[in-house]
């Protein structure tokens, strides 16, 4: 065994950091549904400009934002694999145009006629016009209009209720390209660390491919598996931000403002598990500060000041005080896992944090890779630093690393003859 195996092999062998890695495997998009991302993604772009459609010529630059912009999407639900891929249409249209008009006429451009593609899937939103399709994937697509002079991508979105004409309408100034270079500079991977869960992840989108008999094969590419501990902790929060908010009314704390934490305080750990805990504990911190001073909290675009990224959460000192409630459990029960348990009590955290599919499936991957020693309660301990030991054979190692090309994913500009 090579110097450069075992040094990948040191990189995920703590139990909780595999289980961590695998609950994260399991609610981050798959290859498959990546590529049929991919795919809606350019039919969606060709469709808005085909002959006849209202914003033919008007498309600009179509372009990813969001989760999928940084390699974050996870499943929306708990129960479903339901997918929200968000995009953005820069459209050409007056400077002066009225908050609704651009809602609109993206919505008309979409759903066409009567029988068409996408007549009956689209559903005009806030601030984007939705395109739910049967499989539970869904393709948000903001409207937005390119305010020239300033830096680049720097654009108004709109905003109006169709439902409620009496409620004021207005336009915001957001830049999401800009965030999403920004984060993935301050969120750098380790390639080492990166290799190791790229080949788990792809050993299990095998053995899901495998498992079912009428999947279509996978395409012949690389998957959008390498990712940095700080990605993959941003997975992990936003899947627990789900699990607390699955039964409340109330609207979630926003992905991207956790993203933008995160990428401030990312880099500091060596293990995913202390990531997360790190990462918990800076949450809270932040929210802690903004309520000891009886203020809501405000985090902004760090590439562009006007684009709050909080603009809509939270509505109150009663929304943020349940958050940091939420967090004061979070960063208790982490410290536990970091701390080491015994894979009971492993599980019982990972269900109460995660939802049970996710954990569940993680726990039993975990003990069927270990043996019956772990599976039936028997398991040793580290005299040293507490915790499983857990064999070396249990961990996934690549025979060969390799570098996977990054998808920008970002589109291309539109040129007029």
């Amino acid at each position: 065994m090579t110097t450069k195996t075992n040094s990948l092999r040191a990189l995920l062998t703590d139990p909780v950091d595999l289980l961590l890695a695998d609950v994260a495997i399991r609610v981050q998009l798959s290859q498959t549904d990546y590529n049929k991302a991919v795919s809606r993604y350019r039919t969606i772009n060709d469709w808005i400009e085909r002959a006849g459609s209202p914003l033919k010529n008007r498309v600009e630059l179509f372009y990813a934002q969001g989760s999928m912009a940084i390699g974050a999407t996870i499943a929306s639900k708990l129960r479903t694999d339901e997918f929200d891929i968000d995009v953005v249409a820069q459209l050409d249209l007056p400077v002066d145009v009225s908050p609704r008009e651009p809602l609109d006429l993206l919505y008309e451009a979409i759903r066409g006629e009567p029988g068409s593609r996408y007549y009956g899937m689209a559903t005009r939103r806030t601030r984007c016009v939705t395109v739910d399709y049967r499989d539970d994937m869904h393709l948000d697509v903001t409207p937005m209009l390119r305010m020239w002079g300033t830096p680049e991508r720097q654009s108004w979105i709109f905003h109006h209720r169709a439902e409620a004409p009496r409620e004021r309408s207005y336009r915001l100034i957001a830049n999401p390209y800009g965030f999403a270079e920004w984060f993935k500079n301050n969120t750098p991977m380790d390639h080492e660390f990166a290799n190791v869960f790229e080949e788990r992840a792809k050993n299990y989108e095998q053995l899901m491919i495998l498992m079912e008999a009428d999947s279509d094969p996978v395409p012949p590419q690389e998957p959008p598996f390498r990712k940095s501990k700080a990605v993959i902790v941003l997975q992990l929060l936003k899947r627990w931000r789900n699990v607390r908010y699955d039964s409340r009314p109330d609207r979630r704390p926003p992905s991207i403002m956790i993203a933008k934490l995160v990428a401030d305080a990312a880099n500091h750990t060596e293990r995913l598990s202390e990531e997360l805990l790190l990462q918990a504990k800076y949450l809270l911190s932040v929210f802690r500060q903004y309520h000891d001073q009886g203020r809501l909290v405000h985090i902004a675009n760090p590439v562009c000041a006007e684009d709050v990224l909080t603009d809509r959460w939270p509505a109150s000192l009663q929304d943020q005080a349940r958050f940091i409630r939420d967090l004061e459990d979070l960063v208790q029960k982490v410290e536990q896992l970091v701390a080491g348990c015994d894979l009971a009590r492993m599980q019982k955290i990972m269900v109460s944090l995660f939802g049970e599919f996710p954990a569940m499936e993680a726990v039993r991957a975990f003990s069927k890779r270990t043996g019956t020693e772990i599976s039936a309660g028997r398991s040793g301990h580290d005299p040293e630093k507490g915790g499983l030991i857990i064999p070396t054979a249990s961990v996934a190692v690549p025979s060969v690393t390799r570098s996977t090309p990054r998808h920008t994913f970002y589109g291309t500009e539109r040129r007029r003859k």
